[in-house]
């Protein structure tokens, strides 16, 4: 698995920056003292061309596919910074040609939001990238003094996708999340967005590509890793067995590591029995691969000491869960305060930050989360 080269009909545009994480670095380099968190695991395994082609052929119509280059395809654009935003990250964003046309470079962006709980706000957030990449473009056609008359705007494509603990219950209208006011109605924004709910599917219904075994194996443990159920799906499911005729590939060999450490980091409840049972089936997918439970442990020890805090397992799979709260408080009420941030780090307790998690996704308010805090500590 490699990174993606950028689309050779069009430079990227100014100001844009690639993922913090990369498939020309050894996973256990990149996650020795870093939680894989659920916005890194799909970062990590949507950045690679042939999943975000599959995935992509799954998603869109069949009248709009015929139309795209989709061998073309490059992932070149998913975070940024300008001077409105400190920084506007948009999880995913592809870039597809149209077939037959490079002298026009005509494409279309294709911008994905990967949501772990239910934002009601998913467009709104979108339309921050959308706006970004319409002014990256504008400035791109004036540096390339095509910006007349004629200049016409690519399409821009905008995905929800969302995993969780239930169906998603937000609109993919845009103009939904502005106030209903008669006679406003014909100048608020129109636009509609894809839902690709994970949480809505069964297993039949997700993409089976035989050619991108991985994007089933990814798309199924994002399915169930916030599922109650996980330990029993996992002990009644070998998801890495497909993988076994490709078990000497090294880019599948990477794919197990992290699929791996996400299960572990993500899933700290599991039971001696479905831990041991989960190794074991890597061990036999990739002999030879080294998947030891040990290694695990040692990792968790190293990320508790990344924080100073008491080494440990409980202490590394603590940093995920304050990690994911900061995040969700982030997004939906804005920058966290350094107390907030300090009361949380002072939480060892996982079952308690597992909770906090909860009370962060269903609050309407950050008074109603901060209430929740202080009341939990008591």
């Amino acid at each position: 698995m490699t990174n993606n080269k950028s689309n050779e009909l069009l430079p990227n545009p100014p100001d844009f920056q690639t993922s913090a994480y990369t498939w020309d670095k050894p996973i256990e380099e990149q996650f020795a003292t870093t939680s894989v968190t659920h916005d890194a695991f799909f970062d990590m395994v949507f950045q690679v061309q042939e999943v975000a082609r599959s995935f992509v052929q799954f998603i869109l119509p069949a009248i709009l596919l015929v139309q795209l280059d989709i061998l073309n395809l490059s992932v070149s654009v998913r975070r940024f910074r300008d001077k409105n935003f400190q920084e506007a990250r948009a999880d995913m964003v592809y870039e597809i040609p149209l077939k037959n046309n490079p002298k026009k470079r005509l494409k279309i962006y294709i911008v994905v939001e990967h949501k772990s709980y239910n934002d009601t706000h998913s467009m709104s957030q979108l339309l921050k990238y959308e706006a970004q990449i319409i002014d990256a473009e504008i400035t791109l056609a004036k540096k390339l003094k095509i910006y007349t008359k004629d200049f016409k705007l690519p399409p821009i494509i905008l995905v929800i996708f969302h995993h969780g603990g239930g169906v998603y219950t937000g609109s993919v209208e845009l103009a939904d999340e502005f106030e209903n006011i008669a006679g406003t109605e014909e100048f608020i924004i129109k636009q509609k967005g894809i839902i690709f709910d994970l949480s809505s599917k069964s297993k039949e219904e997700l993409p089976h590509d035989t050619n991108v075994p991985e994007l089933y194996i990814a798309l199924r443990i994002m399915q169930i890793i916030l599922n109650n159920n996980i330990e029993k799906i996992l002990q009644e499911e070998n998801l890495i067995e497909v993988l076994k005729p490709y078990a000497d590939d090294p880019k599948y060999r990477q794919f197990g590591r992290l699929f791996a450490y996400y299960v572990f980091d993500n899933s700290h409840n599991l039971s001696e029995e479905c831990t041991k049972q989960f190794n074991n089936q890597l061990q036999k997918t990739f002999k030879g691969g080294q998947f030891m439970l040990s290694q695990f442990a040692e990792r968790y020890v190293a990320i508790g000491k990344k924080q100073g805090r008491a080494k440990g397992i409980v202490e590394g799979i603590a940093e995920g869960r304050i990690e994911d709260i900061i995040s969700i408080l982030d997004i939906k009420f804005g920058e966290v305060s350094e107390t907030v941030r300090s009361s949380l780090c002072a939480i060892t307790d996982i079952d308690r930050l597992h909770k906090l998690v909860r009370v962060a996704v269903k609050c309407d308010t950050f008074e109603e989360f901060s209430k929740s805090l202080a009341n939990d500590a008591t």
